[in-house]
């Protein structure tokens, strides 16, 4: 999501068109058009200029209603109704794509999480994600923390930081037991370590994973350096740390040749 406005004006958009299968809007006020993925003007009077970057989910509408109890939600305009396409995504998915990059580990539709961090970028393939949330990496020098809700569909990103210091969490039921494992037997440079295995090593713990909360078992994180619960939202519900939050990093679902299109130099995140 972006703002509207630019050096004080509040712009009105419109679609405009699709580049590389990628949303192009047009705002009414310059005439200018703008790019969807990156919110920067590529034609027009305001081109070179981007939009303000306003950080957003993407949730399950179940998701969303167990956090928020009076939320409103986008109604379709009626007279337009029988024109809107509920299931359209499985047509796009069969169009050719414009750009494609041959030679990288990725297919072309394969979906990721794109974050950018101070001009890095990375891209985490969806399956992985799902398979290994919760997802700790670093990009940039900055540890992240990538998870996937119960649903299996919702995530969030967020600084993996408390209190200033580096933390690393694991999904809180992952069956543990003892290890002599020091933690400098915990490998965690990018592609040597299963996400939360070197959490666990530091801890002096081995971990089976178990990434299905029940009802009975709700969807809850423990991190190692003061052993708190963290609900989905990125807060500690109980532990030292009760009380205080995440701090959250804006990230892109998207497919590959696209978030490759636009990030050249985007790194792949391999386990």
């Amino acid at each position: 999501m972006w703002t509207r406005t630019v050096n004080g004006r509040v712009l009105h958009f419109y679609l405009a068109g699709i580049n590389n299968q990628n949303f192009i809007m047009r705002d009414k006020e310059t005439g200018s058009w703008w790019q969807q993925i990156t919110g920067r003007a590529i034609y027009g009077p305001l081109k070179g200029s981007t939009l303000e970057l306003v950080p957003s989910d993407e949730l399950t509408f179940g998701q969303w209603k167990s956090e928020v109890s009076n939320g409103r939600v986008l109604a379709p305009v009626a007279k337009y109704v029988k024109e809107y396409d509920s299931d359209w995504e499985p047509e796009v998915a069969k169009l050719p794509v414009v750009i494609s990059f041959p030679g990288t580990e990725l297919k072309s539709r394969d979906i990721v999480v794109g974050l950018e961090i101070d001009g890095t970028s990375r891209a985490y393939p969806w399956d992985k994600l799902v398979k290994q949330s919760p997802v700790v990496d670093r990009v940039n020098g900055k540890p992240i923390l990538i998870a996937v809700g119960a649903d299996g569909k919702s995530f969030r990103v967020f600084v993996s930081r408390i209190d200033g210091k580096d933390a690393e969490f694991f999904l809180k039921g992952e069956s543990e037991s003892p290890t002599n494992a020091s933690p400098a037997d915990a490998k965690t440079n990018l592609g040597t370590s299963t996400p939360g295995t070197a959490a666990a090593a530091a801890s002096g713990v081995t971990k089976t994973p178990s990434n299905t909360p029940s009802p009975e078992k709700p969807w809850l994180l423990l991190d190692t350096t003061t052993a708190s619960e963290w609900n989905f939202q990125g807060c500690a519900v109980s532990g030292p740390a009760q009380g205080k939050c995440l701090d959250r990093i804006p990230a892109l679902k998207d497919y590959w040749f696209d978030w490759r299109n636009y990030h050249p130099a985007t790194t792949v995140y391999k386990r």
